[in-house]
């Protein structure tokens, strides 16, 4: 009979890689509180967005996040839920003086 030693296992499926270094969740995030601060939390996340969109577009010219238009798109929209926020509030405080409430 042959020694012939048996075949080597096959790698086992399902490791993913360690912990990356990018930032790219801040991209993410700045779209997210972006789209919020339009769409119901105003000043509580619009504030927060142009923080971290300006975050992310840092990172993106740094090299560390390749998402750096996400981070742009979540500060347009959080200076504009900013805005509108800001606008809606004076006009209500406006109608308030003007006796409509």
């Amino acid at each position: 009979m042959t020694d012939i030693p048996p075949p080597p296992m096959p790698p086992q499926p399902g490791f993913a890689a360690g912990p990356s270094d990018s930032k790219n969740n801040l991209g993410t995030w700045a779209l997210v509180l972006g789209i919020l601060s339009i769409v119901c939390c105003g000043l509580f996340a619009g504030i927060p967005a142009i923080i971290v969109g300006n975050k992310s577009k840092e990172a993106a010219a740094q090299g560390l996040a390749t998402n750096g238009n996400l981070g742009q798109v979540g500060f347009i929209l959080g200076i504009i839920g900013s805005v509108l926020s800001v606008l809606g509030g004076v006009f209500y405080g406006i109608a308030a003086a003007a006796g409509a409430y």
